[in-house]
């Protein structure tokens, strides 16, 4: 019986080939999307699965007292882990985690790596595999390194590298003590190489200045919602201020979940995967809601078999049986199809949407057991209604020709609306996604973010002096500077203050050390009070090197030469500190300094933000550390870079030469939410082209259901205007029904999503009309193929056939 069933099913697929190739294309469009999305939204939910414990695994996370700028850190006070690791006995490792740049030089190359640090507990706490080396004491004395199988191959070909050194760029010698496999990608630590640890920690107290992320393994027994309620129990005995805490976060809530100060990485959203999800859903409904629109529009045309078969003695399971197994041969065609396109397109929409630096794999066993259940409950979902609506048709009203024998037209246009709704929301979206990215990525910094070059400069002994001197002979080389300020990452420093208006909270101000050249070298524009000026001996004064001057005043002096100090402020800094005038005062409560200008507010972290209160500390070129910033002329770039290069060479021969323009840098902040729109770009547009393979099918069934209609409509004098209005009428009125439905829905949903912009766009009413129009004149377009086809069509051969 299945065999004839499947036999019937293919000559079907065969005799309508139109029809057939509508709903398969419909179908395999929309599940390579869906397996698509699958596959990233799996990748994304591994995050942190790749060792063996990891259930065992949990961060600390500090709780600042109430009211504080950073309710909840990942840095927590050093030596915070071995203390928890004491105390309770559900703790079994701990480690705090650290990371670092390490410059090596390989041969004629300088290698830059990124290395991780911990204690002996590291290996204890993530068991990566080893290949070479102990796991328990590879990281047991100071100065080990453990380098990953990749890097190994940079530095020692085809050798034995255990028991080798190797020196940094700083003469710092490391010993290579254990290799082990590369770190995955799906993980919220990444690397290449782990060092040990060799600071010389302090004993625990709540008010050490150094913080650090830290990590604990878990016994397999223990209860981490029990033991983190638990730890209140020790918070007297080691004096944690009122308010302070301590919590476990589970390693593989980081990635999606954690937006904490100072995360160790830059992680992803959980909303992204729900919206992502979302619109796989979505894409699929669609395609559904194709096949069953057009099988039950078709069925005119097999009204005559189901009656014929009926009246032969088929009962009404065998029907259902015979439709279902059509629709889950249509969608077992389709799957086979879109499994082919997803892996095709898979490279492309991995590099689109995702943040990865190589493809990650599509299919794995989790993935393809996920795409057979969307085909069984596919399969089973579309071929529900037209198997139990079909199976239902009376043999003797459809033998006697009946043409109108209960076909449910609303629910057809209902299943239309639907589609465009949800067309109508992705494409509504995506022009407010677009709108917000090309704002972002326009909008005024308060800074000149063009032609200025930026790069990491963390030297001994720099000489920078001199450096900048050797730059400056270059005619296109307009101004450099050396500042704490990281571009996108942080200003350099920040400290709280008491808002004024609520003294149950704080205020936070981020602070800039610059030297002279900062303010012109950025392009700030002053708006009162002078720039820092070599003609001032105090201008060349930083706070961390004001201990040479005051190392022997009184207290009551040393405070007054730091107020005397000079310092900048923006906008933000002077409301918040309710200040008047401010230009010539001394500030001595909150912020110590002279006042000698206020710039206007710039924006150099991201625009998801507002722009935090900003104290600008003068500090001498000669400082070892910061990120340079080099202005340069539009013209001849690359020789300009070029001469950089060299300058540098000649300089720092031992260090990487590593730039970045300050806009490319700046764009990098609003990777997820470049990922949305190019996400909303791809799927509004499959949605559309979906929504319309169902309305090209839908018009041309119409159109061959009416076609006796149309020829007597001609006969009688209408025009093809006329014939074209009168078939294309009704479904342009259910587009915009449509809309009048998705416009709300998107409005709600895409103002939550501009809320995580502190600087936004409005959602103008024109988007919504854009959207409207863009939506009925593609509609449009797909039926008035069909349409005029059928209006000039000669009206002799449709009636002399009836």
């Amino acid at each position: 019986m299945i065999k004839n069933y499947l036999k019937i099913a293919f000559r079907n697929l065969v005799r309508d080939r139109a029809y057939s190739v509508l709903n398969l294309l419909g179908l395999a469009v929309g599940l390579a999307s869906v397996i698509m999305i699958m596959g990233y939204v799996r990748y994304e939910l591994s995050y942190d699965t790749c060792y063996g414990n990891y259930p065992q695994v949990y961060r600390l996370i500090q709780e600042d007292k109430p009211g504080s700028t950073t309710p909840l850190r990942v840095n927590v006070n050093e030596g915070m882990g071995s203390v928890l690791k004491s105390e309770f006995p559900g703790i079994v490792a701990s480690s705090p985690v650290g990371w670092q740049n390490i410059q090596f030089k390989n041969h004629d190359d300088i290698v830059k790596i990124k290395a991780l640090s911990g204690t002996t507990d590291f290996f204890r706490i993530f068991n990566f595999p080893f290949i070479t080396g102990n796991q328990q004491t590879a990281l047991k004395q100071p100065g080990s390194i453990v380098l990953t199988e990749s890097t190994t191959h940079k530095f020692f070909k085809g050798q034995n590298p255990i028991g080798s050194i190797i020196t940094d760029s700083y003469g710092k010698i490391w010993h290579v003590t254990a290799i082990i496999k590369d770190l995955p990608l799906n993980m919220h630590l990444s690397g290449d190489a782990v060092t040990s640890d060799d600071q010389p920690y302090e004993a625990f107290n709540m008010n050490n200045y150094t913080s650090m992320p830290q990590y604990v393994l878990l016994n397999k027994n223990t209860d981490p919602n029990k033991l983190d309620a638990q730890f209140k129990s020790i918070y007297k005995k080691y004096k944690f201020p009122e308010g302070t805490g301590v919590h476990l976060q589970a390693v593989t809530d980081i990635h999606l979940r954690s937006h904490y100060f100072s995360e160790i990485s830059v992680n992803s959203d959980i909303k992204y995967i729900y919206i992502f999800s979302c619109i796989a859903l979505l894409i699929l409904f669609i395609a559904c809601i194709n096949y069953i629109n057009l099988t039950t529009a078709r069925s005119l045309q097999r009204a005559k078999e189901i009656g014929l078969r009926k009246v032969l003695g088929a009962v009404r399971k065998q029907l259902i049986f015979q439709f279902l197994t059509e629709s889950f041969l249509f969608f077992l065609i389709s799957t086979v199809l879109a499994t082919v396109i997803a892996y095709a397109l898979w490279p492309v929409f991995a590099a689109k949407i995702t943040a990865y630096q190589q493809v990650i794999p599509l299919f794995d066993v989790k993935l393809m057991v996920g795409i057979l259940l969307v085909f069984v409950v596919g399969g089973l979902l579309s071929g529900a209604y037209p198997a139990f609506f079909l199976s239902s048709l009376q043999p003797v009203k459809v033998l006697k020709g009946l043409s109108k024998f209960g076909i449910n037209v609303s629910l057809r246009k209902a299943l239309v609306i639907l589609q465009f709704t949800i067309s109508g929301v992705l494409i509504i979206s995506t022009l407010v996604v677009n709108q917000q990215l090309n704002y972002i990525g326009n909008a005024r910094l308060g800074f000149n973010k063009d032609n200025l070059l930026t790069l990491p400069f963390n030297m001994r002994n720099s000489h920078a002096n001199i450096f900048k001197a050797e730059l400056a002979k270059n005619r296109n080389i307009q101004s450099v500077t050396l500042a704490s300020w990281r571009m996108g990452e942080s200003l350099g420093g920040w400290n709280n203050f008491k808002d004024l208006n609520d003294t149950t909270k704080e205020l936070r101000y981020n602070y800039v050390e610059a030297d002279v050249d900062f303010i012109k070298t950025m392009g700030i524009h002053i708006l009162q009070g002078r720039d820092f000026s070599p003609a001032y001996a105090k201008d060349m004064i930083s706070p961390d090197s004001a201990w040479r001057f005051t190392k022997n005043m009184t207290s009551d002096e040393k405070n007054k030469f730091s107020e005397s100090l000079p310092i900048m402020m923006n906008q933000a800094a002077v409301k918040a500190l309710g200040l008047t005038d401010p230009v010539g005062q001394t500030l001595t409560k909150h912020v110590k300094g002279t006042v000698i200008a206020v710039v206007e507010d710039f924006n150099g972290l991201s625009l998801h933000q507002k722009i935090d209160p900003v104290i600008i500390h003068s500090d001498q070129v000669s400082r070892n550390g910061g990120q340079l910033y080099i202005r340069v002329s539009s013209a001849n770039t690359s020789k300009t870079i070029s001469f950089i290069e060299t300058q540098w060479k000649k300089f720092y021969p031992n260090n990487r030469f590593e730039f970045v323009f300050t806009d490319d840098k700046l764009q990098q902040l609003y990777t997820a939410d470049k990922r949305l729109g190019a996400l909303f770009d791809i799927f509004s547009s499959l949605a559309i082209v979906i929504a319309c393979l169902g309305l090209f099918g839908l018009i041309s069934l119409t159109v061959q259901n009416r076609v006796k209609e149309i020829g007597v409509r001609k006969v009688l004098g209408a025009s093809v205007f006329d014939i074209t209005r009168l078939i294309s009428l009704d479904f342009v009125k259910l587009v915009f029904a449509s809309f009048i439905i998705s416009s709300p829905i998107a409005w709600y949903f895409m103002n939550k999503w501009l809320q995580d912009f502190a600087y936004r766009i409005n959602i103008e009413w024109w988007v919504f009309a854009l959207a409207c129009g863009l939506s009925v004149f593609i509609a449009l377009a797909t039926l008035s193929f069909q349409s005029v086809k059928a209006a000039m069509a000669n009206p002799v051969k449709s009636l002399r056939s009836e």
